[in-house]
């Protein structure tokens, strides 16, 4: 049985394994350029990433486990600005990242399980509204969202590897 829990800085080789085994499996399911996809001696950063967030405690993560294994993840931070010059918090906004789950265990309501707990400690934390963006390539993960209540803002953008990416929102 999968239980969430708040992720500490402990968790973080756990989430960046986590985070690169499913991007890797997504851009390979929806035939992206296998050049987008991190190659292990960048794990380090991506833990280095998770821990940078994990420090700021407006940030927070949760972390689906069964038995004791990380199963999936997912962060949420204040939102902000998308000036990259000099980003300023979105009052009440809480920016939702890094969902991820383990490839062999899509399909079975885990992001779904998890993304619920995000909104819901989102809410208990003052935060009115969320927003994330997601991959136009993920069928599965805009499915998902839209079947939670998220609606699409119309926005579309370039990730940093040059693949297009919807923006969503929701009232939590």
């Amino acid at each position: 049985m999968v239980v969430t829990r708040l992720a500490s800085p402990i968790d973080s080789a756990h989430i960046a394994r986590l985070w690169r085994i499913a991007s890797a499996a997504h851009r390979v399911t929806n035939e992206l350029p296998a050049a987008s996809i991190p190659e292990p001696p960048r794990e380090g950063a991506h833990q280095q990433r998770v821990l940078g967030y994990l420090a700021d405690p407006r940030t927070f993560a949760v972390l689906g486990e069964d038995d004791g294994e990380p199963v999936g993840v997912a962060f949420a931070t204040p939102a902000r600005t998308e000036d990259r010059a000099n980003p300023q918090p979105i009052p009440g906004v809480a920016h939702v990242s890094m969902l991820a789950v383990r490839p062999d265990r899509w399909g079975q309501g885990l992001g779904r399980t998890i993304l619920e707990a995000v909104q819901m400690i989102a809410g208990e934390r003052g935060f009115a509204r969320a927003q994330l963006w997601t991959h136009e390539s993920n069928r599965r993960a805009r499915r998902l969202y839209e079947r939670l209540g998220w609606r699409s803002s119309k926005r579309i953008g370039v990730d940093d590897n040059g693949e297009p990416i919807r923006h969503y929102t929701r009232d939590l």
